[in-house]
């Protein structure tokens, strides 16, 4: 679900090009698309996700980045402690481990990166969110987190995700 909703929310870019000559007119430059994702990806680096949990986010993190999408990635518990461009390695150490709150992310994306979609990794323990997004959001809510009946609070898409077997 995670991997159809990161496609999904892709946007093109036209590029002229003079290798390719045109289909339609046969002329150059010809013109070719380019599709290019851009993510926020907000972790809860509250104190009710542990260690574990925090690799798996970042397992997730690896394949959505692999796919060729430009991420950014925003550490936050009750305000953003840590923002960065992923590379494809996870941090040694994240920033936070305090309360959670889910506002800080939303407004980030609103106001400053304006990303194509929002995923939330997260648990899910936490008030609902006052702001609302102007991109679609997903949350991936961890094995441990919030059940399916209590979780109609959070607005956009719901992915609970699988416990991951060692």
């Amino acid at each position: 679900m995670l991997r159809i909703f990161t496609a999904s929310s892709s946007r093109t870019r036209l590029r002229n090009t003079i290798r390719r000559p045109s289909k339609r007119y046969g002329t150059t430059p010809g013109i070719k698309i380019q599709a290019k994702q851009k993510i926020l990806v907000a972790v809860d680096t509250s104190g009710s996700v542990n260690q574990n949990e925090l690799k798996e986010f970042f397992g997730e993190l690896y394949y959505i980045w692999k796919q060729g999408a430009e991420i950014y990635v925003v550490e936050c518990d009750t305000i953003i402690h840590n923002h960065y461009l992923y590379k494809g390695t996870p941090p040694e150490v994240v920033s936070g481990r305090g309360g959670t709150n889910f506002d800080a992310p939303i407004v980030f994306a609103n106001e400053e990166y304006m990303p194509d979609a929002i995923v939330y990794f997260t648990d899910g323990y936490a008030p609902a969110p006052t702001v609302v997004s102007r991109r679609p959001i997903l949350w991936m809510v961890t094995h441990q987190g919030i059940d399916y009946e209590s979780w109609d609070f959070l607005p956009g898409r719901k992915v609970k995700m699988v416990q991951q077997v060692s």
